[in-house]
């Protein structure tokens, strides 16, 4: 008996995760070649998967969902300014680069494709739902919560590209200062 299509996608996935890592398949390697790493026929990866674009985005949108665990449990405690810290310092680890230039380059066929790339546009609110919860625990109103955590989930992001397009240590001194700045104005509300 054949197990249903969504266990054979999952097995699929934890065989990338246990051949490649967290940041998936090289951009080199050829769908071929994956499946000749994972030792299946590349036209199961093409069944689960449809494409290139959709292996690594399904790659990516498991390593996120594994990535906001680890935010979320150290985001319950963390005020919003330190909550940013935290996802800045996970994200520009070197250790996570493979996997930030997979994050943009989706992201890029997303905005020419929005429609193939559905589940990764609405699953990227993961990190704004993070913040906003942050900001709400701080005080903030839904609508001050919801401008906040998309400013600043669109500040680091920007900077995350700059440090792809640019790694200097600008970048981290301009990423520093940003979140200095969201820390200045949490004192500032506090004190009032």
């Amino acid at each position: 008996m054949r197990s249903p299509v969504g266990e054979g996608r999952q097995r699929l996935l934890k065989a990338l995760f246990d051949e490649f890592g967290e940041n998936g398949p090289g951009p080199n390697l050829s769908m071929r070649q994956v499946a000749e790493r994972l030792g299946v026929h590349h036209t199961l990866l093409t069944y689960h998967f449809g494409s290139r674009p959709g292996l690594l985005r399904a790659v990516l949108l498991e390593a996120r969902r594994r990535d906001n665990v680890l935010i979320a449990a150290t985001g319950d405690e963390l005020g919003f300014a330190a909550l940013c810290r935290a996802i800045w310092t996970f994200y520009s680890d070197p250790a996570h680069q493979d996997r930030t230039h997979a994050f943009f380059h989706l992201v890029g066929l997303a905005v020419y494709e929005r429609d193939a790339f559905q589940e990764l546009v609405v699953d990227i609110d993961g990190l704004a739902n993070l913040l906003e919860a942050a900001a709400l625990r701080e005080g903030a109103t839904e609508a001050e919560a919801g401008q906040r955590s998309l400013i600043a989930t669109a500040c680091l992001r920007g900077l995350l590209l700059q440090r792809l397009l640019t790694p200097t240590a600008e970048v981290d001194a301009a990423a520093e200062r940003f979140i200095a700045s969201l820390a200045a104005s949490e004192g500032e509300k506090h004190a009032s």
